[in-house]
């Protein structure tokens, strides 16, 4: 039997090792976890620098901040590759915090037949996974927050992408698959955020409201709706013409009329999200007000409810508010206010209002939001009742003296009658004040 030559199995054997990890994965994967793996061994033999020389020659990473935008569109792509399943420290909120991305588990109905969900995050731990014919070694990461006098000031959240130099190309076309299957995909949901510290969180994702859901008076709807088009699609002609690209509408009336309802119903239906700020907050100083106007996330309209309650003319209201009236100012179209900006500011009574806060360029459109009209409780009447004829509805809707009763007041009074129809013209006069109440018979429909 020949002698097979050394040279020769040599060649052959490196042949065969090359087309293994050229052609297999999970080979490729192996043998990058086991040069990992003797690397941290080694590593304890190595100094620091020499150490931190090798991972800069060779290798490259992408830090994310759990308060940038980034962060929810790669945490939520992260937790949803299959490699997302292995993390082993995790963390369970009931309230979802689509910040921190996470598997969903519907664990039952409770007894209005409403889901029960619960999120799945991950904390810390690292996966590693097979991206575009790249490897990357993923590790979601989180660390207690330090503020002075503060024991339960939460946690800050970080992910980090570690991949070999080479893989640098892959880094924008990550980006753009954790964008487009997160925060990219319309899913018909408005999302409204709150402030938290520095930036904004998540605190609700609801179902986007059709304009024409909503009952207003006149061409309210119309109006402010072709407005709010035009200022998007002008963007260029404010910049050739030097005008600060910002809009800004303030909503008043009496309370229960709706306005929160039609900035939630705008925000859906031009496709953006609603950053809903208190402007009496306590620790909201100036400082803190400029930074989060900065930092909006992406096509959000800003909603600052009930001015009213936090100064009255310039001097603020209560001792503890920590907001100037300069400051709210300066941070609504200051020099350095945001462009693009679309503010909708609240209040019940604009009379006690500063002339200064609510001029052009901080409030350019004054839309009244009254109560009830005959004509808006005809509306309601059909939506409730489609059946009826138009000369039922306009028997009750007429009897409704008009500027007495709140929106709110209406519908409140139909869900509560919502399954006794004969109940709603019984006890009309009772919701109208005008003395005993009113028996009207309920023609056939038709």
């Amino acid at each position: 039997m020949p002698i097979p030559d050394p040279l020769s199995l040599w060649h052959d054997l490196e042949a065969t090792v090359r087309h293994t990890l050229t052609h297999n994965e999970l080979a490729q994967g192996g043998l990058l976890i086991a040069a990992l793996s003797a690397l941290a061994v080694q590593a304890r033999t190595l100094p620091a620098t020499a150490l931190n020389h090798l991972k800069g020659r060779f290798t490259i990473t992408l830090d994310v901040q759990g308060d940038d935008a980034a962060f929810p569109w790669l945490a939520a792509w992260l937790a949803a590759q299959p490699v997302g399943r292995h993390l082993r420290h995790l963390g369970v909120v009931t309230r979802f915090n689509e910040q921190m991305g996470g598997q969903n588990l519907t664990l039952g109905v409770d007894r209005d037949g409403d889901d029960v969900n619960v999120r799945l995050v991950p904390l810390s731990g690292q996966v590693l996974l097979r991206y575009r014919g790249h490897w990357v070694l993923a590790r979601p990461a989180r660390t207690q927050r330090q503020i002075a006098g503060s024991s339960a000031a939460g946690f800050n959240h970080s992910l980090t992408f570690r991949m070999l130099a080479s893989a640098r190309p892959i880094i924008g076309e990550l980006l753009r698959d954790a964008y487009d299957s997160t925060a990219g995909r319309s899913d018909g949901r408005v999302e409204i955020h709150v402030p938290e510290y520095q930036g904004w969180t998540l605190a609700e994702r609801r179902p986007a409201r059709p304009l024409s859901s909503l009952i207003y008076a006149e061409t309210l709807l119309d109006t402010l709706s072709g407005d709010l088009n035009a200022f998007f699609r002008d963007r260029d002609w404010y910049a050739q013409m030097g005008i600060p690209y910002r809009r800004g509408y303030l909503l008043h009336g009496p309370p229960g009329n709706g306005k929160s309802s039609l900035v939630a119903a705008l925000a859906g239906h031009f496709g953006l999200n609603v950053c809903v700020l208190n402007l009496a907050t306590p620790d909201l100083t100036d400082d803190r007000l400029t930074g989060l106007l900065n930092t909006l996330p992406r096509r959000a309209l800003l909603l600052l409810e009930d001015i009213d309650a936090v100064f009255l003319g310039r001097e603020p209201r209560a001792p503890t508010v920590k907001l100037s009236f300069n400051g709210l100012l300066n941070a609504l179209d200051g020099v350095a206010a945001g462009e693009g900006r679309v503010t909708f500011m609240t209040t019940n009574d604009p009379g006690g209002l500063d002339a200064a806060l609510i001029r052009p360029g901080r409030a350019d459109r004054h839309v009244h939001l009254g109560n009830a009209t005959p004509e808006q409780v005809a509306g309601m009447l059909r939506r409730f009742w489609p059946d009826w004829t138009e000369k039922q509805v306009r028997d009750l809707a007429q009897r409704v003296p008009g500027g007495l009763l709140s929106m709110a007041r209406v519908q409140e009074y139909l869900l509560e009658r919502r399954a006794d129809e004969a109940g709603v013209t019984r006890d009309w006069a009772t919701l109208t004040g005008t003395g005993c109440p009113t028996r009207l018979r309920l023609l056939p429909a038709g």
